[in-house]
């Protein structure tokens, strides 16, 4: 998991390994894997929690951005959490993250919250989004 965040993200993995770890080992989180002829390209690490999710990470591989491939995994994995009977998703994401923001409204995430000051290396600013399944 470290590996495909650290090749899918402009500054490298947000998280250390041990992070990760933790994060595979955790009762309530989950990680699903995007494979395109058997090949790790992205991935999506979630929490669940009653009726509700939370994504905690999810990338695509640099090679494969701007296809579609990550608005298409994020699909599936919303019908994914409608065969579960989540009835709310939520996400954090970088402002400057237009392309990301841009593919989470067209599925239908509005913004909720900002948390100022909120990511570092670069400092930016975190939208809190919230999508109703």
């Amino acid at each position: 998991m470290y590996q495909l965040a650290e090749n899918s993200y402009p500054h490298g993995s947000p998280w250390s390994v041990e992070i990760y770890k933790s994060e595979l080992t955790g009762t309530y989180n989950e990680y699903g894997i995007a494979l395109q002829k058997n090949k790790k390209i992205g991935f999506i690490g979630y929490t669940l929690l009653f009726d509700e999710a939370e994504i905690t990470t999810f990338g695509i591989l640099t090679p494969f951005k701007n296809q579609g491939i990550g608005q298409l995994f994020l699909r599936s994995f919303i019908e994914y959490l409608k065969a579960k009977k989540i009835k709310k998703l939520f996400l954090e994401v970088r402002e400057q993250n237009k392309a990301a923001i841009a593919v989470y409204k067209k599925l239908g995430f509005e913004t909720i919250a900002v948390r100022k000051n909120y990511y570092h290396g670069p400092v930016d600013h975190a939208l809190i989004m919230q999508l109703s399944i």
